[in-house]
């Protein structure tokens, strides 16, 4: 499959969600409006994999965790396909970020082989309505991520202890996912550059955590990390050391690199290393952005850096400081 361009929409939290788990068409909208700012690839916002919706991120996280949530997520894939792009459904649970937080360290084995039941059954439904493929979330703290972590896990089970235990559960999830999907299903995964507390010095663990899955069957792999809210507005491409590092490690392997793009130049100096370029925030505030940089209209993102919109969407009912008032968003979150 080749995308159209090579610019990636990173899973954005749209919190346009139905409380029951189902897509809105607020959420359809906002697709329609990437898919018109000639995106080439567009990474849902994370779907949670657990069949019960008390342990969703938030109240208004969509689910892909019953086969009834597949027509509702048709519609995001059709959405997506109009537009020529290509439809990745992120995969997520949200553990100990969650709504009912989870402890995995305190979990039996029988417990944690679920999630991987949880994670291969959601990937066949993304299949089902018509994705192109999944991407599984390991990243921001969540579950998976937590797992990962050197200093977050604490199991001495075959699920803690060693590298290869950490990395267990995400690679029977995808061992999982490909086997039930075949071999032209698309898996990304999305990883933090750092697994450990320090963040530092821990490049050949996350080389050895990729290597684990690409051989279990991952086709692309993008970088994030959990401290883009704290740099400062004049940082840019946070993450760049981290895909210099694996590129060399991995050259044929495809890389996207999400945090602190937000120019021309910022996109340029990614595309010297990586296959793909990804941005969140940025087409947030201008699903068009894409579209505006294609005809010089603009060289740089609005984005301002505030990080308001990781609370604005609850307060205020905006997804960003520039956009309206959204009825979703004051009908779902007025009474909290």
């Amino acid at each position: 499959m080749t995308p159209k361009n090579r610019f990636i929409r990173s899973a954005t939290n749209s919190h346009l969600g139905n409380t029951d788990g189902t897509i809105s068409n607020a959420d359809i909208e906002m697709y329609d409006q990437l898919g018109q700012g000639n995106v080439g690839t567009i990474i849902t916002g994370h779907n949670s994999v657990d069949p019960s919706l008390n342990y969703r991120a938030d109240i208004a996280q969509p689910s892909l965790g019953d086969d009834s949530f597949i027509a509702g997520q048709r519609k995001v894939a059709d959405k997506i396909h109009q537009y020529g792009a290509v439809a990745i459904a992120q995969l997520s649970h949200a553990g100990p970020k969650g709504l009912n937080p989870i402890d995995f360290n305190t979990l039996s084995m029988e417990e944690m082989h679920r999630f991987v039941e949880w994670f291969v059954a959601a990937g066949r439904r993304a299949k089902e309505a018509g994705f192109d493929g999944v991407q599984i979330h390991i990243a921001h703290w969540y579950l998976l991520q937590a797992v990962v972590n050197r200093d977050l896990n604490h199991r001495t089970d075959i699920f803690g202890g060693s590298d290869e235990n950490l990395i267990r559960l995400p690679r029977e999830i995808v061992e999982g996912i490909r086997r039930e999907c075949g071999a032209k299903f698309l898996i990304y995964v999305k990883m933090n550059a750092h697994n450990t507390a320090a963040a530092a010095d821990d490049y050949d663990l996350l080389a050895y955590y990729i290597d684990t899955l690409v051989s279990a069957g991952v086709n692309m792999v993008e970088i994030s990390g959990t401290d883009f809210m704290r740099h400062a507005r004049t940082d840019s491409c946070y993450y760049i050391e981290a895909v210099e590092y694996l590129r060399k490690r991995f050259p044929s392997l495809p890389l996207s690199l999400v945090g602190g793009i937000y120019r021309e130049e910022d996109i340029e100096r990614v595309l010297q290393t990586t296959d793909f370029v990804s941005m969140s925030r940025a087409l947030l505030t201008q699903p068009d952005f894409i579209n505006l940089l294609h005809d010089h209209t603009v060289e740089k993102s609005r984005c301002l850096h505030c990080n308001k919109c990781f609370e604005i969407f609850a307060t205020k009912y905006k997804r960003c400081v520039y956009s309206p008032i959204n009825q979703q968003l004051e009908h779902t979150f007025a009474h909290e």
